[in-house]
């Protein structure tokens, strides 16, 4: 029997080690301190690897901190590069209205992408097998999904799944022959969780019957996925756009006999999680709304009818800002603008202003009785102005505007007021732009 695992593990090993061979860059290994995760660091480190560990607390569990030192020691023991993110999941998800089963994935999900877009890591490293696959494709069945719900779990957008292709069983096998540490989450028997329900109750009750059920849901997968592919290949790109953090598909694309597909992958942009037919339907029906309309996706993720298109995002919470204007970044709510001196030039696509502007500028929200000269126009009511160029409604309180008293100079990522423009004798110039804090 000895040999007969010793046997195993080296072709585990090998097999598992090819896989990861494949990837380059930086790795950041997404460490919980379970059996998963911790084989998957071991098998990663052993590769040769460019490897960080990151440990997420979620705070849901008493012994939470522990699991963190538990990962923190053995990093440290091996001379494995670590790194820890602390929230209070529960809290969270009182706020947000999320179950915390689904804040706990975000807010996973959130490191891993600041992680990636920061450029700290090439790739992030999730230990998810074919039973947490196999688990996945069943949730999503039985929720109602559509075909994007049957492709399960995928590599993708800078995350990698090396043990994809092993089941449980395998890696806790494994772990045993290395002598690998690991924690047991105590969660992870409470049925209460839907996941914990599917793997303790209906994924075993399934085996007694079908006893390759992982196998064939992992099947199906790939199958799906291959189906999409084809169909995905169809889509016309133009269809869907992205503006200041929002997802917009035209509304010819409705009309289309792919309409479930586009209003699907235009969702996913901002909420990668499967999309329900009943969801689908509404978003379809919004095509004869009037403007404004909206539908309500999963996680708080709705979709608006705003005049030719149809917007996906989150709503926010709208409030008053006002701060002086000054040269470079100053911070205006949940975003950031700035004014960068530019040669007087005017850029399409851009707001470039005349410098320098009247003394007592600043940026703030919008007003009753703001007035506004688009360029090359004649002044009036900011209000008319924005239903003439069919800003939805909801939108028109997040603008960034450029003020003197009532008189909006520029609308920061719109258009200038005529009254700032660039002429033969202007010797400077601004670029106004706004991004959303990191």
């Amino acid at each position: 029997m000895q040999i007969v695992d010793n046997l195993f593990v080296m072709e585990y090993n090998i097999k598992v080690q090819l896989k990861i061979k494949q990837y380059s860059g930086r790795i950041a290994a997404m460490v919980s301190g379970g059996v998963d995760s911790m084989v998957m660091l071991h098998l990663l480190v052993n590769s040769g690897a460019n490897v960080f560990a990151v440990h997420v607390n979620h705070g849901i569990r008493e012994e939470a901190s522990d699991d963190c030192a538990f990962v923190e020691q053995y990093c440290a023991d091996n001379g494995i590069e670590f790194e820890k993110y602390c929230f209070d999941v529960p809290c969270d998800a009182k706020k947000s209205g999320r179950s915390i089963e689904t804040e706990a994935r975000l807010t996973r999900r959130r490191v891993i992408d600041e992680l990636l877009s920061s450029g700290r890591a090439d790739k992030a490293a999730v230990a998810h097998h074919k039973d947490d696959n196999a688990e996945t494709i069943l949730m999503h069945i039985l929720r109602g999904s559509g075909v994007d719900g049957l492709v399960g779990m995928s590599e993708g957008g800078g995350i990698i799944r090396p043990l994809l292709n092993f089941d449980r069983d395998e890696i806790v096998r494994y772990a045993v022959s290395n002598n690998i540490p690991y924690v047991v989450d105590k969660t992870n028997f409470d049925t209460e969780y839907t996941r914990n329900f599917i793997r303790l109750q209906v994924l075993p009750l399934i085996k007694t019957r079908y006893p390759k059920a992982v196998d064939a849901l992992n099947r199906l997968a790939d199958n799906a996925a291959v189906t999409l592919a084809a169909l995905d290949a169809n889509l016309d790109s133009t269809y869907i756009t992205e503006r200041n953090g929002d997802v917009r598909l035209a509304l010819a694309a409705l009309d289309s006999p792919l309409a479930a597909r586009y209003v699907i992958c235009a969702a996913k942009r901002l909420m990668p999680v499967d999309v329900t037919a009943k969801q689908i339907q509404s978003v379809i029906a919004l095509k004869d709304s009037e403007n404004g309309k909206k539908a309500e996706l999963a996680n708080k993720l709705k979709a608006y009818r705003d005049y030719d298109v149809i917007t996906f995002c989150f709503d926010k919470s709208l409030q008053s800002h006002e701060v002086p204007f000054e040269e470079g970044e100053v911070k205006f709510g949940d975003a950031i603008v700035s004014a960068t001196l530019v040669s007087p030039i005017p850029i399409a696509g851009e707001t470039v202003v005349a410098a320098p502007l009247p003394n007592g500028c600043v940026y703030r929200t919008r007003r009753e009785g703001d007035r506004f000269t688009p360029y090359g126009g004649k002044s009036k009511s900011l209000k008319e102005y924005l239903i003439d160029k069919k800003v939805p409604q909801r939108q028109r309180d997040e603008l960034v505007l450029l003020c003197k008293d009532s008189e909006v100079l520029a609308i920061v990522d719109y258009e200038i007021s005529d009254k700032c423009k660039i002429t033969d004798k202007t010797e400077n110039a601004y670029l106004l732009t706004r991004k959303g804090l990191q």
